[in-house]
């Protein structure tokens, strides 16, 4: 909640988001809400107030941040588009210039999990 009452400072805020905040801080401050809720001139209690909806395909990540192992360590990340196709992400993870100093060893397996990371066995 404090990242988001941080974003409306810094993006500024009418009545409908100010409103939005109370909805979600009501249940935690809930004394303190219902009086700014009146403050704001709504005559009904802030607990008949609808909940806010949100919209989904905010939700969606486009980028994904794909951490590299080369035999269980960490030895870089890479951040990539969320689609990408394993067989592509295994050419740029190879292509890596942090991963390529670790496989002096010739690469015995690589292990893909999805949106995740990448591990290199040598």
């Amino acid at each position: 909640m404090m990242q988001l009452v941080n974003e409306i400072y810094q993006r500024g805020a009418d009545k409908e988001v100010f409103s939005k905040l109370l909805i979600l801080l009501s249940p935690i401050a809930p004394h303190f809400c219902e009086e700014l809720w009146h403050i704001l001139g709504n005559a009904q209690s802030i607990t008949k107030a609808r909940w806010p909806e949100y919209d989904h395909s905010i939700l969606v990540e486009r980028k994904v941040t794909i951490v590299i192992q080369v035999n269980g360590k960490v030895r870089s990340k890479l951040e990539v588009e969320s689609d990408i196709p394993e067989a592509e992400l295994k050419n740029l993870v190879l292509a890596d210039e942090k991963t390529r100093a670790w496989l002096k060893d010739p690469v015995k397996s690589v292990v893909v999990v999805p949106r995740k990371l990448v591990n290199i066995v040598v």
